[in-house]
């Protein structure tokens, strides 16, 4: 099972994601719930019941639409019952989700392995479409004529032996519906619980076919009061199932429609009309008070970022003129000079003032602080990086963990080497950065090396008791002994 967050394996069983923390207990309930209902789908299509495998497959895609398993079932249901787009669309689906180790490649494969079977579908899917476009437009015959060629190309097409079996049925005659009474009988063995085959068949229970048993003889009245088949009707007069071509039509119902519009208009002008225009109004009075409340506080922040840009330039140039005057001096304790940490702290201001808190935190680590004389230049040394080292230290800190967890520009590939070193600088920008220690503990712990491990565990439960890591660090002792 991944992570719904940060997609690390994480075992079924697990509560917590040991990567990010994020809660599973939900996540699990709902791939639970998907899998029961892909369960119910694989048996039901076992024994051929194609319409309900559906019906369950889809409703364990609802719950965890990632199930590729489910979606690579349906979409061989759907190559069962002919419908060879509807399964590409889900095989192509389940590959996006699972890209690498999916059956969902050999069946693609399997389809497009052939060129002319692949027109083939095709062509079906076009003529199936055009039957039906004649059908709804009363030209039965024609539709007729495209579906017995959509058949005899792609014989498993569920629904086109549907609608050429309903097309027979209406003609009403005796042959015909024999013949539908035949394509409904071969698509059965295909989805047995298909509801519109067992009603079309239904409707065709006194046909009797070659080789069936001969209904039992009863007085024609009766039949002819309880026959279920659809009445004998003409070929044009099906055309006139359409609205809107009614052979008497009466001016009673356009005279309501007309008064019907008016009085619509009417409570549209004087009741609605008038709300309308009051709630664009409130709106745009709203968006105007907003627009006006957002530039007055973007004013503010202008103008105290002068003033603070004023004062950083006043340092800067105060700073300048101090470093002008020196003439270098030794450093402290092997450290820059007076000269070079007022240099450094110049170009610290100088990406400060440019918002690089990055290139502004790695100048200003340059600098000797205790070599510097003036209240000024500390105060703008404190200041700097107070605000440059956690951002920093904070970069650092995402580059060793992706080298840990083998992510990013690391994808593929762990680096516990490289982790630690990223780490350590994570923790050279901010001592407090328990975040770094407890990877930095976890690389050591990974390279065998436990009382390095256990070192920076016990400086995050010693030193930092209330950062969130305390926890993990706790357990990640008890897992080395103690």
């Amino acid at each position: 099972m991944n992570c719904p967050r940060c997609n690390a394996q994480v075992a079924f069983v697990k509560d917590r994601c040991d990567n990010c923390g994020q809660s599973l207990k939900n996540h699990r309930r709902i791939v639970s719930l998907s899998n029961s209902y892909y369960n119910q789908g694989l048996n039901q299509a076992k024994v051929r019941d194609l319409s309900g495998a559906i019906s369950s497959l889809k409703k364990s895609l609802e719950f965890y639409k990632m199930n590729t398993n489910a979606r690579n079932l349906l979409g061989l249901i759907y190559f069962e019952a002919g419908e060879v787009v509807s399964a590409l669309s889900e095989w192509v689906i389940s590959k996006h989700f699972q890209p690498g180790d999916n059956d969902a490649d050999k069946y693609i494969r399997m389809v497009q392995a052939d060129p002319n079977k692949l027109e083939v579908y095709n062509q079906t899917i076009k003529k199936y479409n055009s039957a039906l476009f004649s059908a709804q437009h009363g030209d039965g015959d024609m539709a007729i004529i495209q579906l017995k060629k959509v058949v005899s190309l792609n014989p498993r097409f569920i629904r086109a032996h549907q609608l050429l079996a309903l097309l027979y049925m209406m003609t009403g005659k005796k042959d015909n519906r024999a013949r539908a009474k035949r394509l409904l009988i071969s698509i059965s063995k295909i989805d047995v619980t298909n509801t519109t085959t067992i009603k079309y068949l239904k409707e065709l229970s006194d046909v009797h076919l070659r080789g069936e048993a001969a209904p039992k003889k009863v007085s024609e009245a009766p039949a002819a009061e309880s026959r279920k088949t659809l009445p004998r009707v003409e070929t044009d007069a099906y055309k006139q199932i359409t609205p809107y071509k009614e052979e008497k039509p009466s001016i009673l119902p356009f005279v309501n429609v007309v008064v019907g519009v008016v009085i619509g208009m009417a409570l549209m002008g004087f009741l609605i009309m008038p709300h309308i225009n009051s709630a664009k109004s409130q709106k745009a009075n709203s968006e105007f008070k907003k627009y006006s409340e957002q530039k007055a506080a973007n004013d503010s922040d202008v103008s105290t970022l002068k003033t603070e840009n004023e004062k950083l330039q006043k340092e800067l140039n105060k700073v300048k003129k101090e470093n002008e005057e020196l003439q270098g001096g030794g450093g402290v304790e092997g450290g820059a000079t007076m000269q070079e940490s007022y240099e450094y702290l110049v170009s610290a201001i100088q990406y400060y003032q440019k918002k690089d808190k990055e290139k502004a935190a790695k100048a200003l680590a340059k600098v000797n602080p205790n070599i510097l004389e003036s209240n000024e230049a500390k105060e703008t040394y404190n200041k700097i990086k107070e605000d440059a080292f956690p951002v920093v230290s904070d970069a650092y800190f995402k580059q060793g963990r992706d080298a840990y967890n083998g992510e990013g520009e690391y994808s593929g590939r762990k680096d516990y080497a490289k982790a630690v070193s990223l780490l350590e600088k994570a923790l050279e920008y901010n001592e407090e950065n328990t975040d770094a220690m407890f990877f930095l503990g976890r690389c050591y712990q990974q390279q065998s090396d436990s009382e390095k491990a256990k070192e920076y565990y016990n400086q995050i439960i010693n030193d930092f008791p209330r950062s969130p890591r305390v926890s993990e660090a706790q357990r990640r002792l008890r897992e080395l002994g103690e």
